[in-house]
Order: structure tokens, then sequence, then C-alpha cells
């Protein structure tokens, strides 16, 4: 199943809701006709936080809920035991290892209940990617484990676990087309001091690594990145869909044209993030204004694209939230009517 030539709507992942039913009955019953996704739910628990939440199994981890940290501690006496451990479970393809625990996504759970009995043809599914997890989880020292030569090697592969055992957990429930979304907020610091031991081709490589390894389980894989960043780094990836901010960053993705078009002519397509996650900003009016966008840059729309909100709604009340996950559903119908 092609997700070309769809004009199909989905979250970006986080929602604000505090009682994991109502994110998922919210999500079943606007998103079925779309891309239901499972909700992190960073409100419920600092479990659910990005970098905490794919964390589980990582070597040296220590979490401490009383004041909402975790870093990674490579002097711990149990460091070298959790490492070869780690180590081993990669190499022996051990799933189980690396599985996500209820406490940490309860809307993962919630989720697979719901899907179980209902038709879909495509749900989505997300992990963080490695460069962010590399630039947000610290070591003892404070020093990003993204420099951290030793640790730096596995990130890539432990996340793609975490990516395949969700990916299986599908496949138990459902035959719907899996989608899976490397969330990389942290690319936006690609070309400045902090990223200067850190060259293109080594992202693309990590990147690329993972990306490989879930088209192998014959899913399809996007990356999310909700700032500014070299586009054609991500773009000379193998991914097959490009989740950007377009309310914010659609003219710097522009800059990239001659990436962009290689991207759009292999077939990717771009899922535009064209509804604000700002609490503040007003929505009415929107769905019009977002189709003169579409309209003066067909390209967006070249192969069908995704609607999404510009981020994920962790942060906002759960009425705006609602308003902004409903508005990309309206776009993306409203879209489809374009294109015909």
């Amino acid at each position: 199943m092609n997700i070309k030539n769809n004009f199909l709507a989905t979250g970006v992942g986080s929602l604000p809701f505090l009682d994991k039913d109502k994110a998922l009955n919210f999500i079943i019953e606007n998103f079925r006709e779309h891309i239901p996704f499972w909700p992190q739910l960073p409100k419920l628990s600092f479990l659910e936080s990005m970098h905490v939440q794919f964390s589980e199994g990582f070597p040296g981890r220590v979490i401490n809920l009383d004041n909402r940290s975790i870093y990674i501690d490579t002097h711990k006496h149990s460091f070298i035991e959790e490492f070869e451990k780690c180590y081993n479970c990669l190499n022996t393809n051990q799933l189980d290892y690396f599985s996500v625990s209820q406490d940490y996504a309860a809307g993962f759970y919630e989720f697979i209940k719901q899907i179980s009995d209902k038709e879909f043809k495509f749900i989505k599914g997300q992990v963080i990617g490695p460069i962010s997890y590399g630039m947000t989880l610290l070591d003892e020292r404070k020093k990003p484990l993204l420099f951290n030569s030793e640790l730096n090697e596995i990130i890539p592969q432990f996340l793609s676990f975490k990516a395949r055992w969700q990916i299986n957990e599908f496949r138990k429930v459902t035959k719907a087309k899996i989608i899976m979304f490397l969330d990389e907020p942290y690319l936006v610091a690609v070309g400045t001091n902090q990223f200067a031991s850190l060259d293109k081709p080594r992202i693309v490589s990590q990147l690329n690594s993972i990306i490989d390894d879930i088209h192998k389980e014959d899913a399809l894989v996007g990356i999310h990145c909700c700032g500014n960043t070299d586009w054609s780094i991500i773009l000379e990836t193998n991914i097959d869909i490009l989740s950007f901010d377009a309310f914010e960053f659609m003219d710097s993705l522009f800059i990239y044209k001659d990436s962009l078009n290689r991207f759009i002519q292999r077939g990717g397509v771009l899922a535009c993030g064209i509804v604000s996650n700002r609490q503040d900003y007003n929505l009415n009016g929107y769905l019009e204004k977002s189709l003169e966008v579409f309209k003066k840059e067909p390209l967006l729309l070249k192969n069908g694209a995704l609607i999404t909100p510009s981020c994920g709604c962790g942060s906002v009340s759960e009425d705006f939230a609602t308003k902004v996950h409903l508005l990309s559903i309206e776009i993306a119908n409203a879209c489809h009517s374009i294109q015909q």
C-alpha cells in the first residue's frame, strides 16, 4: 500500500490529555479514515517525555522522578554489566529487551487495544531519532551522549530495535500499512558550534541505519523536524516522508529546492505541519488560508501530502489540541478536492 497520492491527516505524536482513554477515543473516532497514531502523553507522566520514553534498557540509565531528571552514569557499579546485556541483545536480535512498558507509553498500549478489532489503511508510530536522543541524554559529566564514542555507536541500533518492537506489536493486531516516524527536533542545531564535530555524511549515515532497518520490516519511514535546519541532509536520507513545520519554516525548505525536487521525483511525500500548535494562535479562517498556501506552492501537494499540526501538542490545552487536529483533517480533505 503506497502513501503516495493520498491526502491524509495524522498527528505528530504528543497530546495534552491526562486520560489515555479519552485521547484514544478522540484519535480513533476522528482519524479512522486518515492515519491513526498512538499518542505520547507527557502531562500524564515524566516517563512519557520523548527522550525518557525510549530509555528503558539503555546502559547506565538513572532516573529521578522527584526532580524529573534522567542521565546516563557510565561510572555506576552495574554499567559494564548493563552495557554487555544491551549489546548482546542487539547482536542476538532479542526484540523483547527493547520493549516500551506501559508506565512509559500508556497511549501505545491503549492504541494497540483499540485498533485490534478495526480496519485501517495506515497507522503511525514514532520513536525519537538518534541525533536528538544523543543530544538530549547526558552522561554524568553533563556531556551529550552524541559525543561519547562508545555509547553513541549503539544509539542508532538501540532505537531501530525500539521501532521494530513497535512494528512487531502492531502486526499482532492489524494488517494496516505501518508508518514509523523518527522525531528529530535537534537537527535544528546542525551547522552550529554545538555540532561542529558532526558532519553531514555522519548524520545521514546514522539516520539511514535506522531507516533501512525499518524498511526491512516493510514499513514506511518519515522524519519529523519542527524547526529550521539544513533540509538537504534529511532529504538525502532514504526516508519516504518528510514532516516539517510548514507554518513557520516553509520558506526555508524551498531554499533547498533542488534537493526537494529530487525527493519528490523519487516518490517522497511531504507531511506539511500547516496548522500552528501555538496556543495563542487564532485558528479562525485558517482552512482558507492554508488552501491558498497550497495553491501558491503546488509542489507541496505533488505526491499527495499528509497534513499535520506544526509540531506536537503535548503542552497546549486539550481544547486547543482538539481544534488543531480536527483542522488538520479538514485541510487534508480539502486538499484532496483541490487535486481532483
